[in-house]
């Protein structure tokens, strides 16, 4: 099934809350955090998420929102059986495609957001000044949002698991999750997933 971008598309020169794309964050890691909370020691909630498998269809039409910088549509969306494809078609530097998921329940916990993915994303030719990466996007309270910061998030892959785990500030209860794709070539992921972790 093709995606239709009308009511999900917002052309912008920087994502929501006046964040640039271009990466803002130091120390990119390969995956999770570098002392991830062990899951065996771990009660997790429900998925956060809602619309796993992209269907953008009836009530979940607006669950994910994609914005790009301002210019002509330069990324296509295709959902086919749960597998997002995101493709580049045309020359703007970058798309986000994101949830946004407001939880009390939020404020001091820790998180994990897990997708898996799959990447034929080639860093030539060189496009634009950013980071030519693709991957797991997540903005939590004023943080810097997290661009891909794991790998592999260059070149080609097969499906691989890729997470990022942290602790959400004391008061914020609102975050942002999803992918971003700031280079070449095409960026597929299923089976997203957003969880907090109770860990005694």
């Amino acid at each position: 099934m093709m995606l239709s971008l009308a009511g999900v598309v917002l052309l912008s020169g920087c994502v929501a809350g006046g964040d640039p794309i271009a990466p803002e964050v130091a120390g990119a890691g390969a995956g999770a955090d570098s002392e991830p909370v062990a899951p065996d020691r771990c009660d997790v909630s429900e998925n956060l998420l809602i619309d796993a498998r992209f269907t953008m269809e009836g009530e979940y039409r607006r669950a994910w929102r994609m914005a790009q910088h301002t210019g002509e549509p330069s990324f296509s969306m295709e959902s086919i059986d749960g597998v997002l494809e995101i493709r580049r078609i045309a020359t703007q530097p970058w798309m986000l495609l994101r949830q946004t998921v407001d939880d009390a329940r939020l404020s001091g916990a820790t998180i994990r957001y897990t997708a898996e993915l799959k990447g034929e994303l080639p860093s030539e030719p060189t496009l634009h000044g950013f980071d030519h990466i693709g991957g797991l996007y997540l903005k939590v309270g004023r943080d810097p949002a997290r661009l891909a910061e794991h790998e592999p998030n260059a070149g080609q892959w097969d499906w691989q698991t890729l997470s990022y785990e942290q602790k959400v500030p004391e008061g914020v209860t609102s975050l942002r999750a999803g992918f971003v794709h700031q280079t070449n070539g095409t960026l597929w992921a299923r089976n997203p997933s957003l969880v907090m972790l109770d860990c005694d």
